[in-house]
């Protein structure tokens, strides 16, 4: 799943690509679950004419800003990707779920083999008060995200501390990779719960949340299985990866074998000399 840094990666590309201040001319739609809040005829008739005027996340949704104070919301869930393609591209069907048809010879095209992701169009400001981003907390790169605000979210928490850097609502953005990653940094055993935490220790937590995902955005992301951001693209920070996959390798800083167990059904990996 694309998690804070793969979602910013999509965006920086997306951007670099060419995509902003071109028209929308046409929205071919084959998958009308992935509309939330449309029918195909309502989703294509709000964004036919728009001009895409810029990109931004939260979380890890995609906040596409068009003309006309028109906002096209889209979370990619598991498996779904954006590619900016020329119209001739001798593109794959099979997972081909939504194109949308630009004025400069190029199509914005989404593939998604899950068929999880999400699709919510909004007028104005509405976008604002959407439930799916008002229940969304800070994410670590966020300017008002310190030790403080991270301590106030989670220190009455009983569940394990790698649960709760998962859930949205409390800290946005980190997911599955990451969170195994700042908890080895941090020393900080992943089933150890936020309760018993110091001050130090929330303070270490942000300080590597930022360091880290700062770290995989300079570097496109992690590519795991077959996820990648454009065509001919795959995220670079799989290979600077600590702990995360890495079951049974040396830990880089004490030697020990790294461990995996299951933490609320999701594979956590650490090393249990430096994470006690």
């Amino acid at each position: 799943m694309p998690e804070l840094p793969e979602v910013q990666t999509v965006i920086n590309t997306l951007k670099d690509s060419g995509l902003l201040h071109k028209t929308i001319k046409d929205v071919l739609v084959y998958k009308v679950k992935l509309l939330k809040n449309s029918s195909p005829k309502q989703f294509q008739k709000f964004l036919i004419g728009e001009q895409v005027v810029n990109i931004e996340r939260k979380g890890k949704f995609l906040i596409f800003h068009l003309s006309h104070r028109k906002t096209l919301v889209i979370h990619l869930r598991m498996e779904g990707k954006l590619f900016y393609e020329p119209n001739e591209s001798n593109v794959p069907k099979a997972h081909l779920r939504i194109e949308f048809v630009l004025n400069n010879k190029h199509t914005l095209r989404y593939y998604d083999s899950r068929i999880f992701g999400t699709f919510h169009i909004y007028q104005g400001d509405a976008h604002l008060k959407a439930p799916q981003l008002t229940k969304l907390a800070l994410d670590p790169l966020d300017s008002k995200f310190d030790w403080k605000y991270l301590k106030n979210h989670l220190s009455g928490s009983h569940r394990a501390i790698k649960t709760t850097l998962l859930d949205q609502t409390l800290v946005a953005g980190i997911g599955n990779i990451y969170a195994d990653e700042i908890l080895f940094l941090s020393h900080i055993h992943p089933l150890r719960k936020p309760s018993t935490l110091s001050d130090n220790d929330f303070k270490q937590l942000t300080k590597n949340s930022k360091l880290i995902l700062n770290k995989a955005i300079k570097h496109g992301g992690t590519t795991v299985s077959s996820y990648k951001w454009d065509p001919n693209h795959y995220g670079g920070y799989q290979n600077l990866l600590l702990v995360h996959t890495k079951k049974g390798q040396p830990c880089p800083v004490c030697r020990t074998k790294i461990q995996k167990i299951k933490v609320n059904g999701r594979g956590t990996y650490f090393c249990a000399r430096c994470q006690k």
